[in-house]
């Protein structure tokens, strides 16, 4: 999982056939407890490239993408949003990656 900002998320998005992008906050507990279990989704499925991004550092692109709250993953097939989970949900993390990878 890599970590993008304003400058490189929607170019990583553009590129990639299918991306789940975690948006949290660094200072924020339960983004701190989703992001290690999202590391390790992304070992899991090789196919799926995986983002995080901090929501203070690329305030425009959470707009656009109507992110009221984090932590919240979104997937995203061709550029398109296909999914999201609002929340520390692993159970519906895992749902959303079995639905982009099909």
């Amino acid at each position: 999982m890599i970590t993008c900002n304003e400058n490189n998320i929607r170019d990583f998005i553009d590129e990639h056939t299918l991306v789940v992008v975690q948006f949290g906050k660094s200072w924020c507990p339960p983004c701190k407890q989703l992001k290690p279990k999202i590391e390790q989704m992304s070992l899991d499925n090789p196919t799926i490239m995986f983002a995080y991004v901090d929501v203070e550092s690329t305030q425009d692109f959470c707009i656009e993408s109507e992110v009221m709250s984090v932590p919240t993953t979104i997937a995203y097939h061709n550029s398109i949003e296909i999914g999201r989970v609002i929340g520390n949900n692993e159970t519906l993390v895992k749902e959303l990656i079995k639905k982009a990878s099909v």
